[in-house]
C-alpha cells in the first residue's frame, strides 16, 4: 500500500474538518475502516478502506494530528486500533 496523501487539519479544527481529511479519494465518502496506530502518537498513518467503492489509501499524519486523533477522535470517523 502506498502512501496516498497527507492529512490536512489543524488539532483544533472542528471535527468535521478532520473526518474530511480522510475521505476517500475517489467517491469523498467517509472511509468505512480506519486504522491507526495508537501507540505511534510521533506520526503516523493512517490505513483506510471505502466498502462503497472498494478503495483503499493511507493518509499520513504528523505529531499533532496524531495526538488529536489518539486524544479526541472526531465524531463521525471510526478509527480501529492497529
Amino acid at each position: 500500500m502506498i502512501l496516498t496523501d497527507a492529512a490536512r487539519f489543524s488539532v483544533d479544527d472542528m471535527d468535521a474538518l478532520v473526518t474530511a481529511s480522510f475521505a476517500c479519494p475517489y467517491c469523498l465518502r467517509t472511509p468505512s475502516t480506519a486504522v491507526f496506530n495508537y501507540e505511534e502518537p510521533n506520526g503516523s498513518a493512517v490505513l483506510c478502506h471505502c466498502d462503497d467503492c472498494q478503495a483503499n489509501w493511507v493518509i499520513a499524519v504528523n505529531v499533532g494530528q496524531a495526538m488529536r486523533l489518539a486524544i479526541a477522535p472526531p465524531e463521525g470517523l471510526e478509527l480501529e486500533a492497529a
